[in-house]
């Protein structure tokens, strides 16, 4: 049974317009993903999606609206396109970095180089992988303007900003990348790498001594993915009503759920090892030598 001491999820419920819980105990969240009555936002069809999250995502990095495409990990693994596009994403980022990418890095912390210009650096070596040439500043610049909270989606201009900057991002890589790539998987990881790789950079460099899994528990760059009730469930008592399927949406507050209990498996998934980012690997082993870097210099 669950844990009566802990405290409740908060629950945001308004009938016929939300109905949204935030979790960000570990062992809350674990409980509900293994429960079988969540999965990921499009193992619906989006038009049949909760208006809210159809107005808001279309902003993000996460969702093209205008080709009704979804982010690898919104997928449940139902989707027949599923593996198929992960595997191209583990493929890919299997080609890793070279040491040259480590030193490029390193030499722009030490010298203070702005956020923009280390982020346009860090999605070059990211996503130079994907495409044929080094993706243009106007490209990273966009990539910054998409929404990120959905309490931002409520001010109209940065709404409209963000749509827009998805659109731009969306068209870039329908033109150039090869045919038959998933352009949301790769166009997602530009929107990330310039939005989360500017602070994690600078928390490493000012972590020198702390090791790489403290770093990035204590401060994780992704912090919350949604999922959506599939089945109606209180979780074991965890909430005072049950959810309802295809309306109810929650948000696990991943981050938090690291930081408390200093969980690299909440840092890239949800607390196990199944379906975790698939630059987790990549990203860990980047930052570990790129650590290494900064101290044989500092």
């Amino acid at each position: 049974m669950f844990n009566q001491s802990r405290l409740k999820p908060l629950r945001i419920k308004i009938p016929f317009l939300l109905d949204i819980i935030i979790v960000s105990d570990p062992v809350q969240i674990r409980l509900i993903e293994k429960s079988g009555t969540v999965d990921r936002l499009h193992s619906y069809d989006t038009k049949t999606l909760p208006w809210w999250v159809k107005f808001y995502f279309p902003s993000t990095k996460f969702h093209d609206n205008q080709r009704d495409l979804w982010f690898c990990p919104f997928e449940s693994t139902n989707n027949s396109t599923y593996y198929s596009r992960r595997a191209y994403l583990e493929e890919k980022v299997a080609l890793s970095y070279s040491q040259e990418d480590v030193q490029q890095i390193a030499e722009l912390l030490r010298i203070n180089a702005s956020d923009e210009v280390l982020a346009h650096a860090m999605v070059q070596v990211v996503n130079r992988r994907f495409f044929d040439t080094d993706i243009p500043l106007e490209i990273t610049r966009e990539a910054k303007d998409t929404v990120q909270k959905l309490s931002e989606a409520i001010l109209p201009w940065k709404y409209m900003r963000g749509k827009k900057a998805q659109q731009k991002i969306m068209a870039y890589c329908e033109h150039s990348l090869p045919q038959g790539v998933h352009i949301l998987d790769v166009g997602h990881n530009i929107g990330e790498v310039v939005q989360a790789s500017a602070l994690s950079l600078r928390k490493l460099k000012d972590n020198l001594d702390q090791p790489i899994e403290r770093i990035f528990t204590t401060h994780a760059p992704t912090p919350q993915v949604p999922r959506i009730a599939i089945k109606s469930s209180t979780f074991e008592g965890m909430l005072r009503s049950p959810t309802t399927p295809r309306k109810t949406v929650l948000l696990f507050m991943i981050g938090k759920a690291a930081a408390e209990i200093q969980d690299l498996s909440f840092t890239f998934s949800t607390g196990s090892s199944e379906r975790e980012c698939v630059f987790k690997d990549f990203f860990l082993q980047f930052m570990a030598d790129l650590q290494q870097e900064l101290k044989q210099s500092a």
